[in-house]
Parts: structure tokens; C-alpha cells; sequence
């Protein structure tokens, strides 16, 4: 088990100084971003502080619920310079949060950080809780919680925390998971009396028919290398459009190359306009945060992304040849 104590008590006591804070999660959210930037949000209120959630891309409509309980949204650059603070959650450098990079570098704002990944750019934080063995940031959240005031967690709070931890870690199933996850989610459970079936159910059975077109054509754009033990997966802009899907809809098909029994390594390569989106996940040694680094990307051990100028055939061919050379190594 890992040190966390001191850390969120150190945030929490620095960022109740402050009468209003922006909470920012990352680019393309999940729901451990967005539970996470909630949950903080309520925190924040409980004494008194004015806030602000910003995000630069639209909430997916999956988890789009999560934001009845608070509102997520875009705001312009002067409305988050009017905040005393910056907080942000589940991403530890600028580029994570979007457009907005440089001017959360140089706005001169006192800038806080929760989150689970590795290398974060500590120049940038006044005070931060970053620990990458944490199977996601709404776990360090529940931690901040729980040395503060737990009795704060109701049931809105818990909803969101469940949310962002039941899918950062695969439903329970990655290697960050322990004991100590469990008595969260149980602690979560009692104190929120959550039905986790329906939360569930929000989350991963609002399939549409055009998603189960995208997921038939991408099941036969699978291909397996015996010798690496990587399977490749991919998705085109023409794919996406003759289905009738966009690029949201290609969330969790990693999953389908990654649950080959023979696999070791999987990505899968998306087209986004002139560049080519991968998603590594690795369920093995193999540090699919070290390939990434070569490809413009980052994010843990076992799952990460990165970016590749194109085209998709040039994109699958370099990526694969630097997996057998990082095998060899």
C-alpha cells in the first residue's frame, strides 16, 4: 500500500484558502476524470468555495449523466482567470487539459494537482497528490475525503467516486487493484446506498445499433502476430462514417484485441483527421508507457496513449517494428 496521508491533507488545508477554484480534467474525459472533478466540486462547496468544472471536449454520452450532479463544461479563458486557483484532476502537465495549455503555464495562478500517473510536471504545482500505484484519481479523492470530513460523502459524491474507480480499473480486473480498493467500494456502497447495477448499466449498456456495426467491422480488422504476441486493431474515418458512428463510439473496443487468450500486447489505431490515434493496453510485462513515449504519448504500465502523423499503414508498421525492437531490449 502506498503513502497518500500527508499529501491530501496538504491539499486539502492549501486549497480551502481560496474563495473560488477552476477544476479542470483532461482532454477526452473518462469517468474517472469527470467522478474525480465532481466529487472535488462538492468537496470545494461543502466550505463555502465558488467553482468552476471545465472541460475542453464535449462529456460522453455515456457518463453525460455524471454531470446532473455537477455541471462540466467549457469555459472561456477570462472566466477561468477570474478563479483564485487552478486544480487539476486526472492529468499531471498542461498539454492533458487542452487549448488551454500554455495559458495554465503562464496565468500565474496557484496550481494544484490530484492524479495517478506517472512523471507529472511538479514545477507547475504548489501542492500535489500524485501516485501512480493508485488505480485511478477518484481513489485519491475518496482518500482526501476520508482525512478531511468523510462524513461528506453522500450519495451524489459516492455515485461519482464508484464511477471513476469501477472503470479505471476495468471493472475490477487490472493489477492496481487490491484489498484496499474493495473496502472503498464497499465504504462507497454503505455511505452512498449505491445500486451499482444501475450505475453499471448507464455505463456500458447504452449501445447503439450503428456502435455494433463499428464493433462488427473492427473484429475483422484484427490481426495477431504469433512471434510479439501483439494484436493490432483499426479504425478509419470511412469506417466511421459508413456506420454511422464518431470517434467516442470507438471507446472500449481496445478491449476486444486485448481479450484474445494468445495476446499480450493490443492497440488499437484510430484516424483522427490527419493523424492516427493509438491506445495501448498491455496485459503482460510489456511497458506500453515506454512505446508511447516514443509515439508523442504517456499514461501507465499496463494502458497509455499516443500519436502517430500518419498514414494508418505507416502507423501500424513503424508502432509494431518498435514493439520487437523494445522485446529484444
Amino acid at each position: 500500500m502506498y503513502e497518500y496521508k500527508e499529501a491530501v491533507i496538504n491539499l486539502a488545508h492549501q486549497l480551502k484558502e481560496f474563495r473560488s477554484v477552476a477544476i479542470i480534467s483532461h482532454v477526452r474525459p473518462d469517468a474517472d476524470a469527470i467522478g474525480s472533478q465532481i466529487a472535488m466540486a462538492k468537496w470545494l462547496k461543502s466550505f463555502g468555495t465558488d467553482v468552476l468544472c471545465h472541460n475542453d471536449d464535449p462529456i460522453p454520452a455515456n457518463i453525460k449523466w455524471l454531470t446532473d450532479i455537477e455541471p462540466v463544461e467549457f469555459y472561456t479563458q477570462t472566466e477561468l482567470e477570474s478563479c483564485d486557483a487552478f486544480l487539476f484532476v486526472d492529468g499531471n502537465t498542461p498539454d492533458r487539459f487542452g487549448e488551454y495549455a500554455d495559458f495554465f503555464r503562464n496565468a500565474g495562478k496557484p496550481a494544484f494537482m490530484i492524479d495517478h500517473h506517472p512523471q507529472p510536471d511538479e514545477s507547475l504545482f504548489k501542492a500535489m497528490v500524485s501516485v501512480p500505484a493508485a488505480g485511478s484519481t477518484a481513489e485519491l479523492v475518496f482518500y482526501l475525503y476520508q482525512n478531511t470530513n468523510p462524513d461528506l460523502i453522500e450519495p451524489e459524491t459516492a455515485t461519482a467516486l464508484y464511477a471513476g474507480i469501477m472503470t479505471d480499473t476495468g471493472s475490477f480486473r487490472f493489477d492496481s487493484v487490491g484489498a484496499h480498493t474493495h473496502m472503498i467500494i464497499s465504504e462507497l456502497i454503505r455511505k452512498g446506498q449505491l445500486n451499482v447495477a444501475r450505475i453499471h448499466e448507464r455505463i456500458y449498456d447504452t449501445m447503439s445499433e450503428n456502435q455494433l456495426k463499428l464493433i462488427s467491422r473492427a473484429l475483422e480488422q484484427i490481426s495477431c502476430d504469433p512471434k510479439t504476441k501483439l494484436s493490432v486493431m483499426y479504425i478509419t474515418e470511412k469506417d466511421l462514417e459508413e456506420t454511422g458512428c464518431t470517434h467516442e463510439d470507438t471507446e472500449g473496443l481496445i478491449n476486444y484485441p486485448l481479450s484474445l487468450k494468445e495476446t499480450k500486447i493490443a492497440i488499437l489505431f484510430s484516424e483522427r483527421r490527419n493523424k492516427v490515434k493509438m491506445s495501448l493496453r498491455s496485459k503482460s510485462d510489456f511497458n506500453v508507457n515506454t512505446l508511447a513515449r516514443f509515439f508523442d504519448g504517456g499514461g501507465h504500465a499496463k494502458a497509455a496513449g499516443a500519436w502517430h502523423p500518419g498514414p494508418m499503414e505507416n502507423a501500424v508498421e513503424e508502432v509494431s517494428e518498435k514493439v520487437r525492437e523494445l522485446l529484444k531490449e
